[in-house]
C-alpha cells in the first residue's frame, strides 16, 4: 500500500508534499537503474573475464599442438633412426659372416697348403750350379774382408803417422782439460805437503 505525502502528514503543504513523493520516486527509480548499471558492469565483466579465459585457452590450445607436433616429429625421428640401426645391423651382420667365411676359406687354404707334398727333383746339374754359386759367395765375401781388413790397416797407419806429426810439431804433453785439472790440484796438494814439512823441519832444527 503506498502512502502519499498529505496522507502521511496532513498538516504538511501540498507542494512540498509532491516534491517528497517526487523525491522518492527518483531515488526508487535511481536504486532500480543502479541495480541495473551494477548488472550490466556484472556481465560486462563475466564476458571480459570469458574473453581473458578463451584467450589463455587459445594460447594453451597452440601451445598444445605445437608440443604434439613436436612429440610427432620426434616419433618419426625414432622410427627412422631405428630403422636405420636394423639396417646397419644387418650390413654388419652380413659383413661379420662374409667375413667368417673369407678367414675360413684362408684357413682351409693354409691347411691344404701345409698338407700338400712338394716334390723336387735334384738333378747333377742343379747340385753344380748351387756348388758353383755358393763357392762365389764365398770368394766374394773372402774378398771384400781382405779389402776392408786393409783398409782398416791403411787407416790405422795414417793416424799414427798424423799423431807423430802432431807431437813432434808440439811442445811438452798435451793433456785434456780433466786430466789437467785432476794434475794441477794433485801438484798442489802436493806443494803444500811439501812445504809445510820442511816448516816442520825447519822448526825442528831451530829447537835444537
Amino acid at each position: 500500500m503506498s502512502v502519499r505525502g498529505h496522507d502521511a502528514a496532513p498538516n504538511m503543504p501540498t507542494g512540498y508534499a509532491n516534491l517528497l513523493e517526487n523525491i522518492k520516486v527518483h531515488t526508487v527509480k535511481y536504486i532500480r537503474d543502479m541495480s541495473k548499471y551494477s548488472n550490466l558492469v556484472e556481465e560486462i565483466d563475466k564476458q571480459e573475464e570469458v574473453k581473458e579465459q578463451k584467450a589463455n585457452l587459445d594460447n594453451e590450445l597452440q601451445l598444445l599442438k605445437q608440443a604434439i607436433r613436436n612429440l610427432h616429429d620426434s616419433i618419426q625421428k625414432v622410427e627412422k633412426a631405428s630403422k636405420d640401426g636394423t639396417d646397419m645391423l644387418k650390413a654388419l651382420n652380413a659383413a661379420k659372416d662374409s667375413m667368417n667365411t673369407a678367414v675360413s676359406a684362408f684357413c682351409r687354404a693354409i691347411t691344404r697348403a701345409e698338407s700338400t707334398v712338394l716334390k723336387v727333383e735334384m738333378t747333377d746339374e742343379c747340385h753344380n750350379a748351387i756348388k758353383s754359386a755358393r763357392d762365389e759367395l764365398i770368394k766374394a765375401e773372402t774378398t771384400l774382408l781382405a779389402s776392408h781388413r786393409r783398409l782398416m790397416i791403411q787407416e790405422l797407419r795414417n793416424q799414427n803417422e798424423e799423431m807423430r806429426s802432431f807431437i813432434k810439431s808440439g811442445k811438452g804433453v798435451y793433456l785434456s782439460s780433466k786430466v789437467f785439472w785432476w794434475w794441477a790440484g794433485i801438484s798442489y796438494v802436493t806443494s803444500l805437503y811439501s812445504f809445510w814439512y820442511l816448516l816442520q823441519l825447519l822448526r825442528q832444527w831451530l829447537k835444537y
